[in-house]
């Protein structure tokens, strides 16, 4: 069983992206493998506000104020709710648990009597919940980026800064990229005010529009570089660059690592249900006024889980039970990349506490979803899941080169570089 991650995506559509991928390949090879979308994505029932974004944009088209857009968005939110609830559709319902219920019912309508479990970034928190609530049936899982339920951080701001603290360790232990880039947080800081104060102006990549790009466009930009390994070499280049004023380098950026289309289907109110029923805080260092005071450079990614949107969406948040740590014997893979600006190897460490039987991997110059790092990582995922009594041989992990920092030239690095999730 697959489980994806993000709130939203559908699965399904991505389904033939993921089996031209060498880790999906390999573990097809010698088993099945299944997927599903999540309620209320993709191709599964009920479709949640699906006039929502069209509504929205066709506001935008005549009202360009940010604060009006956030007003009517807040309205239409509110009407699809209503509107729902009058189905007898309750939005509390689209949440990691009943998600990890919904898979344990497609099992027994398969007939399937025990199954090997893989979950990336959400799709861990799932799989922990389908551990927890129906673990009778499980042989195996593997745990890639987990977010586990009992996490210390429900943000984006803490992990991107546990991320970016590895960026600037590995870039000083390299003296000679160091003398080239010693200050790359204050870059970054510097790009992301000049722009939300004067936002650059980017042609779409077919020349047909331009538009406004702010510095909140960057900042999300370089966590969507972190993401991939492959990009990770010329993120500091890029940070140096366009903090240091030099906004030509924008349009090849912007069209590398602002797609908006890059998750293909993706529903934004199965999205927020979720995120609003889960990741509201749940103390004072949570809050989104607490992170931008204690983490003034990256105020981009404080997003504020208990505003107006969420009082409007999905009032409600899970019991304090939903948040307790998971506890099971069954064989558990914990793979953590260590730039991962998502769910950083804490999180990986952290779950494997409460798993007895788990084996955690923190994996040097990688990422999200690490188990595509290289070939070492999918034989220990092949490995272990023909026979998880066996512990992984994992002795390859500690041969892989680290990330090789790239100094000049970022024109011709992107130029070069096709960004592909897997």
């Amino acid at each position: 069983m697959y489980l994806h991650g993000i709130p939203g995506i559908a699965t399904l559509e991505n389904v033939k992206r993921y089996l031209e991928s060498k880790t999906w390949k390999l573990l097809r090879e010698n088993r099945a493998i299944l997927f599903f979308d999540y309620r209320g994505t993709g191709f599964s029932e009920p479709t949640l506000c699906p006039e929502l974004k069209d509504s929205l944009s066709q506001f935008s088209k005549i009202n360009s104020s940010v604060e009006a857009r956030q007003s009517k968005k807040i309205s239409l939110y509110k009407e699809c709710r209503t509107q729902l609830l009058s189905k007898g559709i309750d939005i509390s319902s689209f949440n990691s648990i009943q998600f990890a219920d919904d898979a344990e019912v497609i099992r027994k309508s398969l007939q399937i009597k025990s199954w090997n479990v893989y979950g990336v970034s959400f799709g861990t928190t799932v799989a922990l919940n389908l551990l927890r609530n129906h673990g009778h049936s499980i042989d195996s899982m593997i745990l890639d980026s987990p977010f586990p339920p009992n996490a210390p951080w429900l943000d984006f701001v803490r992990p991107f800064d546990t991320c970016f603290k590895v960026l600037e360790k590995n870039i000083a232990a390299n003296p000679a990229v160091l003398a080239h880039f010693p200050t790359i947080r204050t870059d970054f800081s510097n790009a992301v005010k000049r722009l939300n104060k004067t936002p650059a102006r980017i042609k779409d990549s077919d020349g047909s529009d331009d538009y406004d790009y702010y510095g909140d466009d960057f900042a999300w930009s370089i966590w969507t570089a972190m993401l991939n390994p492959k990009s990770i070499p010329f993120v500091h280049l890029a940070i140096h660059e366009v903090g240091n004023g030099n906004d030509s380098i924008l349009s090849k950026w912007t069209t590398a690592f602002n797609d908006p289309n890059a998750l293909g289907m993706f529903s934004e109110p199965q999205s927020n249900a979720v995120l609003c029923y889960e990741s509201r805080p749940k103390t004072s260092s949570g809050t989104k006024e607490f992170l931008l005071l204690e983490y003034p450079d990256f105020t981009s990614f404080a997003i504020d889980f208990e505003g107006a949107l969420c009082d409007a969406w999905q009032p409600q948040s899970a019991s304090p039970e939903a948040f307790k740590p998971v506890k099971s014997k069954v064989p558990v893979l914990i793979l953590s990349g260590e730039h991962d600006p998502v769910c950083p190897p804490l999180f990986g460490k952290l779950t494997s506490t409460t798993l007895s039987n788990s084996t955690f991997i923190t994996v040097s110059a990688a990422s999200h979803a690490a188990i595509h790092a290289d070939d070492c990582l999918r034989q220990i995922a092949d490995g272990f899941l023909t026979d998880p009594k066996l512990k992984p041989k994992t002795s390859c992990v500690s041969n892989r080169s680290q990330i090789d920092f790239i100094t000049y030239n970022l024109i011709k690095a992107l130029s070069e570089f096709k960004y592909m999730r897997e």
